[in-house]
């Protein structure tokens, strides 16, 4: 082989490694910003009012969620929680008084289990998105920060989404979700397809 010919096979050696690579730098933010949800056309923040009514312990935990050098902001934006589907019943870690609570809302308020693109209602199911939050290359979240966080999203997400505020929380759920299927079409329907909008 001639110098020449050496170059250009080198040269397309490099070539045809550079988009694994690159796939493979792409962050934890930059790939699941590929990937969006409904969530993600949602507020990144909470209005103060809504805050404010918390109790401190949850306005903690939502302050490190939201953090822009811990938190989500290490592998997506806060619009990622904050906008989910998903509600954890009240009941902390106990799962026996979650399921309790579970059963008295498909009792009492049986709206909320008719649409999953609006709520999720699962027992745990703040506790393991965050435990695999924390188990992502690179997330610098203590454990104490992951406990304060998840404080924050079973709060939330019974507050926020379910009881008085179930009607609002659905239009505004709704509406994330046209927002998808309006902009990328395509992902709308992979996540349709695997139940997971």
């Amino acid at each position: 082989m001639n110098k020449l010919t050496l170059i250009f096979a080198a040269a397309l050696l490099g070539a045809s490694y550079a988009a694994p690579v690159r796939a493979a730098e792409m962050t934890e933010k930059e790939k699941a910003m590929t990937n969006p949800y409904p969530n993600d056309f949602g507020p990144e923040s909470l209005p103060d009012a809504v805050l404010k009514s918390y109790p401190a312990n949850v306005q903690a935990g939502y302050k490190k969620l939201t953090s822009p050098k811990a938190g989500c902001a290490q592998c997506h934006s806060a619009a990622r929680p904050l906008n989910s589907r998903f509600v954890e019943p009240e009941g902390g870690i106990d799962e026996a008084k979650q399921e309790a609570a579970l059963n008295k809302m498909k009792k009492e308020q049986p709206e909320l289990f008719k649409d999953g693109t609006v709520w999720q209602i699962e027992t745990k199911v703040w506790s393991r998105y965050v435990k695999r939050m924390m188990s992502k290359p690179g997330c610098n979240l203590q454990k104490a920060d992951g406990k304060s966080i998840y404080e924050f999203l079973a709060y939330d997400s019974i507050k926020r989404k379910t009881g008085a505020n179930a009607a609002s929380w659905a239009a505004h759920r709704k509406g994330l979700v046209d927002q998808l299927k309006a902009k990328n079409p395509k992902r709308y329907e992979e996540l349709k397809e695997a139940k997971d909008l």
